[in-house]
């Protein structure tokens, strides 16, 4: 599997040197970084993996963050996948550095007044259970924190902690963190953004799951990291989606945890489906099945 996803990969790329979500599709910072990932890994053709790297090198905005893609010129979330992508390059240091500092000065918002008004005009129960003075990175700009962007600026942070400025770096880890647990569901994992709505609990998911805990992997002992990875295990034996396998399969790794029976649905999910030619789900398999969570160690 991981020779023909590999190739696959490869042959995707678009001519400017980027991928789209799937072949043909415009290139996204997403799509290319996590790519550039997986081809790192998988030590693939030097002239693919250059122009993938040019590809992300020549998005980043002037003040250090990167956009999703070049028809959304504006700062986007994907800063921190492509943050990962370049962060083990010694000649693109001052780079992640800059986009590291812009990381640094995002925050989620706060639900709005219209949650609140519901509630005291309605007299219904809380629209969402959490804390809403801990805060942590939304999808975009000003918007409310959810689990998924969240967990990849913690990553980014804790890649570059060492090289940014350390009280303010402590401050949003320990923020973010906070609001992660927080999050959390009862009886362990995350949904995507909240852990309750209207009095009904929500349940987790298992690719939401093991990117918190993947951003939480330095907290390993926590008794929340240990019911969640065992929750993690049950949940990742019943999917059969590429993306949730993967990312488990990755966390499985980090956590010291046996992946051999995620690796093996991996590859049957990908001889049956192909991934449906999805650049995300093809990159996070190769890291997965290959040595790629290595790019994920905190």
């Amino acid at each position: 599997m991981l020779e023909l996803a590999t190739n696959m990969l490869m042959t995707n790329q678009n001519a400017d040197g980027g991928w789209g979500a799937v072949a043909g599709r415009q290139s996204n910072t997403e799509a290319t970084a996590l790519a550039l990932l997986a081809l790192q890994s998988a030590a693939a053709d030097a002239v693919i993996t250059d122009k993938a790297k040019n590809w992300v090198v020549k998005r980043q905005l002037a003040d250090g963050c990167w956009p999703l893609n070049d028809s959304a010129n504006e700062p986007s979330w994907s800063t921190a996948l492509a943050i990962l992508a370049l962060s083990g390059l010694a000649e693109d240091r001052e780079r992640v550095i800059k986009a590291g500092n812009w990381v640094l000065e995002q925050a989620g918002g706060k639900p709005g007044l219209l949650a609140k008004l519901i509630v005291f005009m309605k007299g219904q129960k809380k629209v969402v259970r959490l804390n809403q003075d801990l805060i942590g990175w939304p999808w975009t700009t000003g918007n409310f924190s959810w689990i998924e962007p969240t967990s990849y600026c913690l990553m980014a942070l804790k890649k570059l902690k060492q090289r940014l400025p350390a009280d303010r770096v402590q401050v949003r880890i320990a923020q973010a963190e906070l609001m992660i647990y927080d999050r959390m569901c009862d009886g362990g994992g995350w949904n995507y953004g909240n852990s309750e709505v209207y009095g009904e609990k929500l349940w987790p998911y298992p690719d939401t799951t093991a990117l918190a805990l993947i951003a939480t992997q330095d907290r390993r002992e926590r008794q929340e990291n240990q019911l969640s990875l065992r929750l993690l295990s049950d949940l990742a034996l019943k999917a059969d989606s590429g993306l949730a396998l993967s990312w488990a399969s990755i966390c499985f790794k980090l956590y010291g945890q046996d992946d051999a029976a995620l690796k093996n649905s991996l590859a049957q999910r990908f001889a049956k489906t192909q991934f449906l030619g999805e650049t995300k789900v093809l990159a996070l398999a190769i890291l997965a099945v290959g040595d790629g969570a290595r790019h994920f160690r905190l």
